[in-house]
């Protein structure tokens, strides 16, 4: 299964599989599938700690459509994809990164696969449910994403090391801020 062994060299932070994979013709194929999943994930993990919310309030549960989360959660992390790789793109870009925009948005999306552990405990934490554990974990699977998804961004971008470093801080600070603006 080439599937498995391109999807593991991402994991261990391989930048040469995408030079690879953008040979093959497979970006694409990989991307759809890996956000997809990725979707999936979130919104199984959404439907659950719905039910769990929803046992306490018994006049909510009349509304509760799982497929209809499912789907939302698959639409969710595909915007959120689009809009990660638009902004990596315009800081990328900004200082000379590769001017085309789909390598950036297909690498992300192959890369999305070190955000599969992350996406239940995003669900957990707008469910409400906080602690040391869920915390550590959410953290622990945030960093290693984030470390994949760089390696995808510079191989996509063709930045030097410390360009793709600055890209990569101006692309953290400034959703940070939307982030907080927004909430």
């Amino acid at each position: 299964m080439d599937y498995l062994r391109h999807m593991t060299r991402i994991l261990k932070l391989d930048a040469t599989v995408y030079a690879e994979l953008a040979a093959g013709g497979l970006p694409m194929r990989y991307c759809m599938i890996n956000v997809t999943v990725l979707g999936m994930i979130y919104g199984l993990a959404s439907i659950q700690f719905a039910k769990q919310f929803l046992a306490a309030q018994p006049n909510a549960a009349v509304a509760f459509n799982p497929l209809m989360i499912f789907m939302v959660g698959i639409s969710i992390a595909f915007f959120m994809h689009g809009g990660l790789s638009l902004f990596v793109w315009v800081f990328c870009r900004g200082i000379g990164g590769n001017p085309q925009f789909m390598p950036t948005y297909l690498y992300i999306g192959m890369s999305a696969l070190a955000l599969w552990p992350l996406a239940p405990a995003a669900s957990a934490f707008q469910a409400g449910l906080s602690g040391g554990v869920l915390n550590v974990y959410a953290a622990a699977a945030a960093l290693y994403g984030a470390s994949v998804i760089f390696v995808a961004v510079k191989a996509a971008s063709r930045l030097s090391p410390v360009k793709m470093t600055l890209a990569a801080v101006a692309t953290v600070v400034y959703i940070g801020c939307f982030l907080y603006l927004w909430l």
